[in-house]
């Protein structure tokens, strides 16, 4: 017969139901009938992680300042009509002579615009070459600026004419005479042009003489920009100038005449003074 329970050991003092034989006994195979046990948050973090990274057919998270994962593009510039003028920049200038302001474009031309800049640099060469009376091969171009001028007479007032106050496209090219000479050429639509005088001054007459087309201006004190001596060419614009007399008011306007030695300016426009 086996042993009865009043028969059976009782447990040594200081072990519980259940336990096994001490560790010392135990030894290795009895730490490896031991199941690996995960806390049950950790088991259902890792499953959902797997799960999501399944679902979007992409490799698990990585490293997030991995720039090879990168693939944002910069949406493209749409490009816009060829325009005359230019789109850009805009800066207001006032226009050399103590004209009225102009306002100019400075970006880059596309090739309509440049034809057209061309076309003005004829046009300009063949305004000033007449006005002054000088071959056309003598001059050359320095710059085109496209402007938008203030009114009607391209940003180049005279005492006696009433500009419209209308805004009017055009160029403003700048012309080199073979002697280094610079003049100001204002264009607009058509055949609008109009020479922009570097100097202009209320003046007393002091001699006037038709046949040469010479008027001598009376010596004023300090510095004289203007000078005194100027001669009529084919594009001044004079108002009056048969019954000049020695004594009378002008305003007049001058520019530099091509020669450097000549000692006289053109005389871009005289009126009498009001």
């Amino acid at each position: 017969m086996g042993p009865t329970p009043s028969s059976l050991t009782p447990f040594p003092e200081g072990r519980g139901q259940g336990d096994g034989p001490p560790l010392a006994q135990r030894g290795q195979w009895g730490a490896a009938r031991r199941p690996l046990r995960l806390p049950l948050i950790a088991v259902i973090a890792l499953a959902a992680t797997l799960t999501l990274a399944c679902d979007r057919g992409e490799p698990p998270p990585t490293n997030p300042l991995d720039e090879s994962r990168v693939t944002a593009k910069a949406a493209p510039v749409p490009a816009g009509p060829a325009v005359f003028p230019p789109a850009g920049a805009s800066t207001s200038t006032p226009a050399p002579g103590g004209s009225a302001a102009a306002t100019a474009t400075t970006a880059p031309l596309d090739p309509a615009a440049e034809a057209a800049r061309e076309r003005a640099a004829g046009r300009a060469i063949d305004a000033i070459s007449g006005w002054l009376g000088v071959a056309k091969t003598e001059f050359s171009i320095v710059l085109v600026d496209v402007v938008a001028w203030p009114d009607a007479c391209l940003g180049v007032p005279r005492p006696d004419v009433m500009c419209a106050q209308v805004v009017t496209p055009g160029e403003r090219v700048t012309v080199r005479h073979r002697s280094g000479m610079s003049y100001q050429v204002h264009l607009g639509p058509r055949d609008a042009a109009a020479w922009s005088p570097p100097f202009e001054s209320a003046r007393t007459i002091a001699s006037v003489d038709l046949a040469s087309g010479f008027v001598v201006l009376q010596p004023i004190a300090g510095n004289d920009e203007l000078g005194t001596r100027h001669r009529m060419v084919p594009g001044s614009i004079a108002a009056g100038v048969n019954d000049l007399k020695p004594g009378d008011r002008v305003r007049i306007a001058v520019a530099p005449w091509p020669a450097q030695a000549a000692g006289f300016g053109a005389i871009v426009w005289l009126v009498r003074a009001p």
